[in-house]
């Protein structure tokens, strides 16, 4: 279980938590923590490869400052579909991006699960608004917790640290969907087929 005290990196699995925490104000307080940040290319990519989006320029801006705090991973997935996407592309080219820019998110979050293990420290947090999250990560051999955005934000925020980020989340969920607060903890000592997916988080956990 994250802990105050507690250094696990914060793997950010899906766009939807940097994009929420963005559009709440959120995102200095990830500096606050005092660990490090990982993002995989492809989520990168969708949540600055066009400057056009929503909040795109706020998180640039934020994945610069962060510098050697933050861990920014390539995968094969990732250079594949950047290389195709720089240089000139045939009708069939152009089609199978359009069709491999639907999954590479999830591709390249599944090939970071298989190979990446977390360097000096036995566990990490995953942050997910994505459904598809907790199952990519049920099968791995080190510790996860895994955290909706909302539950994120409220066990921060118990801490002490920010106590008004639960209400500033709460305020850009007309604009964006958030999941319930939810959390779930993998224990690879338990078998794969008697791990549970996150459940709601513990109104006792709530600021």
């Amino acid at each position: 279980m994250m802990s105050p005290a507690s250094r696990e990196p914060i793997v950010i699995a899906d766009a939807g938590p940097i994009l929420r925490l963005a559009a709440a104000g959120l995102l200095p307080m990830l500096a606050r923590l005092n660990r490090r940040i990982v993002l995989v290319d492809r989520v990168e990519d969708e949540l600055v490869g066009d400057a056009a989006k929503p909040y795109a320029v706020e998180i640039a801006a934020w994945i610069a400052a962060e510098g050697d705090a933050l861990l920014r991973v390539q995968t094969i997935i990732g250079e594949g579909i950047a290389a195709l996407k720089g240089r000139a592309r045939t009708p069939d080219e152009e089609a199978r991006l359009k069709s491999g820019l639907r999954n590479s998110g999830e591709l390249a979050l599944r090939e970071f699960v298989d190979l990446w293990r977390p360097d000096s420290l036995a566990s990490a947090v995953v942050l997910y608004e994505d459904r598809k999250v907790p199952n990519l990560f049920l099968e791995v051999d080190y510790p996860v917790t895994l955290m909706t955005t909302r539950a994120f934000v409220r066990t921060v925020a118990s801490w002490g640290i920010n106590l008004d980020a639960p209400a500033a989340l709460e305020a850009v969920a007309a604009l964006y969907d958030l999941k319930p607060a939810m959390i779930g903890e993998i224990d690879p000592q338990t078998p794969v087929d008697l791990r549970r997916l996150p459940v709601l988080q513990q109104e006792k956990e709530n600021p």
